[in-house]
């Protein structure tokens, strides 16, 4: 082999090396890059207790690039038979859409993702709210990683006011449906206020989440979260040419789906948002963690009638918070829990507190604002602050 043979070998060898390098560290690269499966956003525990009084923030930079059709998913326990929960505008506390304002829920709850929901999220996040549950995590999925078969097309059903119409789906229609998979309803004609109902051959509801599923522009899906549907639909047999019958008002069913999920979960959380540590009450506290009250205005705590019923002219609530730094202007204010949130002393216009880092004392002394703690209870709003706790003592 003469040198030059040898040196042009040499060349091969170094540029072969090379490329296995960059592909390597490309292949690194982008897989640092990349989102896995399921990933999650939010890891709690966040009690959602009655009333409507409790939420949590989904941070708005968890949603920097997501894409229409991706899904985001609450999975929690503790819940009580009449739970139900919300995905919540920051802006006018309304639902991100009409059918995610108010829904009851069983197991996990999931939202699929639009171009107009994304814009929403995007600017300012959303709350999760609702009633009687405990949130334990939420996640992000891609949209891609659920798979659907369509496994009734019809023909398309139109949903009455008086919610006497319904759909029958024979039982071979569920012949691969398992724990996990989501129900989908493919809906068209859409009124306001639109919702369905998912029943087994008895006519009877598959659970109490299925007895009014809020039905949006394209649809709705309803997730199979434990056997029990399950055992309503194979009891049914094979044969049977009604195991199930969806009704509802103020839609058209076109056709119904299958969905699963063919991804997996990340256990990497260390991009996720933690829900503030929550605290076991004491005697005289009605509240005690960490509530924000960002500078958008966008923070609020209910507290209810319940605790002031035994209340006189001589109690106070003592406000314990910390100051949000960058804030130059902190301000709380206290208004009646229902309505318009008219102010709880019965003024006119709102009466802010400064906040100075000293404890808000709020005295009992006006008759009007004793009157409305103790009929409709009481709302905490403003800005530029943490709540860390609220006292209820006598000064008897």
């Amino acid at each position: 082999m003469n040198i030059n043979q040898e040196s042009n070998d040499i060349k091969c060898m170094v540029l072969q090396t090379m490329r296995l390098l960059c592909t390597a560290f490309f292949a690194l690269h982008f897989s640092c890059f990349t989102f896995a499966d399921e990933r999650t956003i939010l890891l709690g525990p966040k009690t959602i207790g009655r009333g409507w009084k409790d939420n949590i923030l989904l941070e708005a930079r968890h949603f920097e690039k997501v894409q229409p059709g991706d899904i985001v998913t609450v999975y929690h326990d503790n819940a009580k038979r009449t739970a139900q929960a919300a995905f919540q505008d920051p802006k006018n506390w309304q639902g991100v859409a009409p059918e995610y304002g108010c829904f009851n829920i069983g197991g996990p709850f999931r939202m699929t993702l639009t171009q107009e929901i994304i814009n929403k999220l995007r600017e300012r996040g959303c709350y999760i709210g609702g009633h009687d549950y405990r949130i334990l995590r939420v996640t992000l999925t891609p949209g891609s990683e659920f798979v659907e078969k369509i496994v009734w097309r019809g023909p398309a059903k139109q949903m009455k006011s008086d919610w006497s119409a319904s759909a029958e789906l024979p039982a071979s229609c569920f012949k691969d449906l398992k724990q996990g998979d989501g129900l989908v309803l493919h809906a068209s004609k859409v009124e306001e206020g639109a919702a369905a109902k998912i029943m087994d051959f008895t006519w009877n509801v598959l659970e109490p989440a299925t007895d009014g599923l809020p039905v949006g522009p394209a649809g709705c899906t309803y997730y199979i979260n434990d056997n029990a549907p399950l055992l309503k639909l194979q009891l049914a047999g094979k044969n049977h040419p009604a195991a199930m019958r969806i009704g509802g008002k103020g839609y058209r069913l076109d056709k119904v789906g299958i969905v699963s999920f063919v991804g997996q979960r990340s256990e990497d959380l260390s991009n996720a948002q933690r829900a503030p540590k929550e605290y076991k009450l004491e005697p005289g506290e009605l509240f005690h963690g960490e509530k924000q009250f960002p500078t958008d205005w966008s923070g609020n705590l209910r507290l209810t009638a319940e605790p002031f019923q035994e209340c006189t002219e001589n109690d106070v609530i003592i406000i314990h918070y910390e100051q949000l730094k960058g804030c130059d202007n902190p301000q709380m204010s206290f208004r009646e829990n229902k309505g318009k949130w008219y102010d709880i002393t019965g003024s006119k216009e709102p009466v802010w507190y400064k906040l100075d880092g000293n404890d808000v004392v709020m005295t009992f002394d006006n008759p009007v604002l004793l009157d409305h703690l103790k009929t409709t209870g009481l709302v905490i709003t403003g800005m530029g602050f943490t709540l860390t706790r609220i006292e209820l003592i006598s000064a008897q």
